[in-house]
């Protein structure tokens, strides 16, 4: 009876190595300290006496062979079974033996494979990070997740809730999911655009020689530091003519200066002109998001205040990228856009933010 129970076990072991399919109780043959033993995976309502019965054997060897185990055994608990000496003829023993270290080697492989895979999955993270903390277009920035607050973003990053609104020009201490966050004062910096200052050479005329070509000082035609496509325009007027002794003006030119006129470049749709200098400034910030469906290929935006046909300016506060677009309708008062100042074309929000799905920004139009 002993050597047909362990030969019922070693066909199902070797059944399981072939097919790769652990059956419902008896799981495989171990052997330890030069013993072997059957590992029984325990049933449901099955007791310690009911598999001793089934294999032949007694509680006493059972518990031997398992020291930790007490009176009672659980459900799918992995049991040993001490298969008796000399109850196995010597192609038997050799046959268990060769089952088990080829079983052997399967867990082993195994565990190579998952901790190769552990490995390259961690690597694979590392080299995710690395990229993205070198990336200066998305170093100290945080995307807000479900169940995010901005208290719980000031306390994982170590800053104040005040600093948080301050850099990211929050009204309060709402914050959105999928919404971009600056979290470090290094990226706020990095940010926060510097007022450029821009120098316009001068031609001035020679009263001296009137017939002598006007020229600039070498210095004055040192090439001046512009923003790419961003002109000025500078005109230079007649000095007024200085009476002579007799109080008339002085007419020793009768020709007039020659001005000098560059074109400033006019904001439209799409380009990156500057701010007009002359009018109001009105300028706001708040989440921008993209107006679904759309397809028109053009630079268009819907904004709660801006009257309809006004050009705006729209600053990507992360990236600094910019441009103008055109207003054509009114952003709808509901309870989804509760949060959101302005919705951009499908166009112009891929020039401004190309990765992000909302972003904080300013908007800027000159008031009528």
């Amino acid at each position: 009876m002993k050597k047909y129970t362990v030969l019922i076990a070693l066909l199902l072991l070797m059944s399981r190595i072939a097919s790769a399919h652990i059956v419902a109780d008896s799981v495989g043959v171990e052997k330890k300290d030069g013993k072997r033993f059957i590992l029984h995976r325990v049933n449901q309502g099955q007791t310690l006496y009911a598999i001793a019965r089934r294999y032949s054997s007694s509680v006493s060897a059972i518990k031997a062979a398992n020291p930790t185990m007490g009176d009672a055994v659980r459900y799918s608990q992995i049991v040993r079974i001490p298969i008796p000496e000399g109850s196995l003829s010597r192609k038997q023993e050799k046959t268990i033996d060769k089952a088990i270290r080829k079983e052997e080697k399967v867990k082993e492989r195994a565990a190579k494979n998952n901790s190769d895979a552990a490995t390259k999955a961690t690597a694979k993270q590392q080299n995710k990070e690395a990229r993205k903390s070198s990336d200066p277009a998305k170093a100290g920035i945080h995307v807000v997740e479900p169940g995010q607050t901005l208290y719980s973003l000031a306390v994982r990053y170590g800053v104040a809730q005040s600093d948080l609104r301050k850099w990211n020009s929050l009204p309060g201490n709402n914050v959105l999911i999928g919404q971009a966050l600056i979290v470090s004062e290094k990226a706020y910096q990095a940010r926060t655009p510097s007022a450029p200052v821009a120098s316009v050479p001068v031609k001035t005329p020679n009263p001296a020689h009137p017939d002598t070509p006007t020229r600039t000082s070498p210095k004055s035609e040192r090439p001046t530091s512009k923003k790419p496509d961003e002109t000025v325009t500078a005109k230079t007027e007649n000095p007024t003519p200085k009476p002579d002794n007799a109080g008339s003006p002085k007419t020793d030119n009768p020709a007039t200066a020659k001005t000098e006129e560059v074109e400033v470049e006019i904001p439209h749709p799409g380009n990156d002109a500057p701010m007009p200098t002359r009018g109001r400034r009105i300028a706001t910030s708040g989440v921008a998001e993209m107006i679904e469906g759309d397809d028109s290929g053009k630079y268009l935006a819907l904004h709660r205040k801006a009257p309809i046909g006004t050009l705006v300016q729209v600053r990507n506060e992360f990236n600094n990228q910019s441009l103008w677009v055109k207003v054509i309708g009114r952003l709808p008062d509901t309870g989804v856009n509760d949060k959101i100042l302005i919705k951009l074309s499908t166009q112009a929000f891929a020039k401004l933010s190309p990765e992000d799905r909302r972003f904080r920004a300013e908007v800027s139009y000159i008031a009528p």
